[in-house]
């Protein structure tokens, strides 16, 4: 990415760590309701340990994440202590982000990317989210996301986020396409959202499923765009429903990964964001928006 991520990634978390440290522990993140500050504090500090130790350790498969995931070490319940390990993450997480190159092999959750450039990317984006899960819960203005990570981060959910779905989608499910939503952040270009479906009866215990999945109609193979993950034919979208999406990419941004309530609390002033079109495709989106992102 053109974008100085390691920069960014320093700046945001020690806006991240101010904030936390102005808040009560206790208090709930109102973003992430099932937290509380310390959960957000501790979030803060375990996931960028796990990626240090991906990259420290050239982990490539699924078996040497998990093993990662397993030896962690636990929570401090020292709030302190826990304040330290955050720092020392950061800094193991920007050393090793520092010593490899984007295009080197590296284990990631989204079968399409397997390489250190998608864990930069969405660490910057992570903390960026999680700084303003952050200001929120202090009860602070929220600082304006910088309007090049802004577009990078609507990115970032469009291309990985939800494409990344349709690798759990399971065999005995079947998919359809639900709705089309252009999406258009100001200053760049319309991009054209699928939304589908899976659903199914899951044979060990008769439980269904019905979910949605989103993936940009432009996908590569490989990014949920494969004809089982519902891409069908053009023709077959035709009759679909529509919506249109659009905002400052600050705005969009903050939406796409389930912020909204940050628009109005934003330092600059209230941002917003339009949703117009059919009301089958809005609802469509809808649904697909409160999967949520951590």
């Amino acid at each position: 990415m053109s974008i100085d991520a390691l920069t960014a990634i320093r700046d945001e978390a020690d806006r991240l760590a101010a904030a936390l440290a102005a808040a009560d522990p206790e208090q709930r993140v109102p973003t992430c309701p099932d937290w509380n500050a310390a959960d957000l504090l501790w979030h803060a500090t375990e996931v960028p340990e796990f990626w240090s130790a991906v990259l420290a350790q050239g982990v490539t498969t699924d078996e040497g994440a998990t093993e990662i995931e397993e030896s962690a070490t636990p929570r401090p319940d020292d709030l302190e202590e826990l304040r330290q390990r955050r720092a020392a993450a950061v800094d193991g997480l920007l050393e090793q982000l520092g010593a490899h190159s984007d295009q080197e092999p590296a284990w990631f959750w989204f079968s399409a990317r397997q390489d250190v450039g998608v864990i930069r990317r969405m660490q910057l984006h992570e903390v960026t989210i999680h700084r303003v899960d952050a200001e929120l819960t202090a009860g602070r203005p929220v600082t304006a996301i910088r309007e090049d990570i802004a577009h990078a981060g609507l990115e970032h959910v469009l291309e990985v986020m939800w494409p990344a779905a349709f690798d759990w989608i399971p065999d005995w499910a079947t998919t359809a396409p639900v709705a089309l939503v252009e999406i258009t952040a100001e200053g760049g270009a319309v991009q054209s959202l699928l939304i589908s479906r899976w659903s199914g009866t899951r044979p060990r215990d008769g439980k269904e499923f019905d979910a949605p999945v989103g993936r940009l109609l432009d996908a590569p193979a490989g990014a949920g765009a494969g004809a089982g993950a519902g891409s069908g034919p053009d023709a077959d979208l035709d009759s679909l429903p529509r919506a249109a999406v659009s905002g400052s990419a600050t705005a969009l941004d903050l939406w796409a990964w389930g912020r909204s309530l940050a628009l109005e609390h934003c330092a600059g002033g209230s941002e917003r964001v339009e949703i117009v079109g059919d009301s089958e495709a809005i609802a469509q989106l809808e649904s697909l928006l409160a999967q949520g992102l951590d």
